[in-house]
């Protein structure tokens, strides 16, 4: 199966969902192997990051330029910015095919900037903003919203965002008060299909390939994006691909086939970032590779208190080896 964003052809319905500090250019090509052709997003980039030149704005926009279908996901709190950041990135020599509002983030340091899930609670000024920004974008817009800021109301907000001019809207199915507790309402989104005429995509707790496929079938969804599920268990993507193909697969996994993915990643994190803040970062992503495996407590606890080296991961990972 296959679905368009404006022109531009999708060929897998798995997407890889962008995430804060997790969703690196080490991370994406670590987990482009898992889906080959799916849809990747940067991490969060900052309007006010592109205006004033920030170093680190600009290590978060690395790429390869070999990364499509790709989408550079942009946050700000006022339109006047966002415009100006969006013109700044389009001077770089970055390939990228899309142009990712971020309007779902809900965490407290984004919304008293007011930016990510903040421009939920004025549509009138949310459609302004995204309107002029389909108008300043030389790619297809598309958005990352939540299902409301204190209460649901996605219809009205899908309905102003195509209104508005975008071409694909990803929707975590939880408001903002809701931040990431909870069970996701899918129900809500049951007839996003009957209100607009553009894809769209669902994402909250998507754990497992039942859950992928339950909120699939309920929201009858173009795509699945998979966020922290897939941390640690990168073969999640592959295997809701497969089965939304009807193909068999395989969410088995075992000690060997983890410690080789983990170490396959950190050696493309390290190349990326060096071994210093590599390994801060793997502190707390490599416990996730052996959840739900033997020795999986004393192993986690081992890479997030004793690992501060490249070193010291071989070593622990060695100590468990059989």
């Amino acid at each position: 199966m296959s679905f368009k964003i404006k022109d531009i052809e999708i060929q897998k319905n798995v997407i890889l969902a962008p995430m804060a500090g997790i969703t690196s250019f080490s991370y994406r090509k670590f987990m482009r192997k898992f889906c080959p052709d799916c849809l990747v997003y940067s991490e969060m980039i900052s309007d006010c990051g592109l205006i004033y030149g920030n170093k680190e704005t600009d290590r978060l926009l690395y790429t390869d330029n070999n990364e499509s279908p790709y989408a550079i996901q942009i946050f700000g709190g006022s339109k006047e910015t966002i415009i100006k950041g969006i013109k700044i990135l389009e001077e770089k020599q970055i390939n990228y095919d899309f142009l990712d509002l971020n309007l779902a983030c809900p965490v407290n340091k984004v919304i008293k900037g007011y930016a990510g899930s903040y421009w939920l609670q004025d549509l009138d000024k949310l459609y302004e903003m995204v309107k002029e920004v389909v108008k300043v974008s030389s790619k297809p817009v598309t958005c990352k919203v939540r299902l409301g800021f204190n209460e649901i109301n996605i219809n009205e907000i899908c309905k102003t965002l195509e209104n508005a001019g975008v071409s694909f809207i990803a929707i975590h199915a939880r408001t903002r008060k809701e931040l990431y507790s909870g069970i996701p309402h899918y129900d809500a989104l049951k007839d996003i299909h009957k209100i607009i005429n553009i894809p769209f995509g669902i994402s909250g707790n998507i754990f497992k390939v039942e859950d992928a496929l339950k909120a699939k079938e309920i929201t009858k969804a173009d795509a699945i994006l998979v966020a922290r599920g897939a941390i640690g268990n990168p073969k999640l993507l592959l295997n809701i691909e497969k089965a939304l193909n009807n193909e068999e697969y395989d969410e088995t996994i075992n000690f060997n086939e983890q410690k080789d993915y983990l170490l396959e990643f950190s050696n493309l994190l390290i190349n990326e970032k060096g071994e210093r803040q590599a390994i801060s970062i793997l502190k707390g992503l490599a416990p996730k590779f052996f959840t739900n495996l033997p020795f999986s407590k004393e192993i986690r606890i081992s890479l997030s208190q004793e690992m501060n080296s490249k070193e010291d991961l071989l070593n622990i990972l060695n100590k468990y080896s059989k």
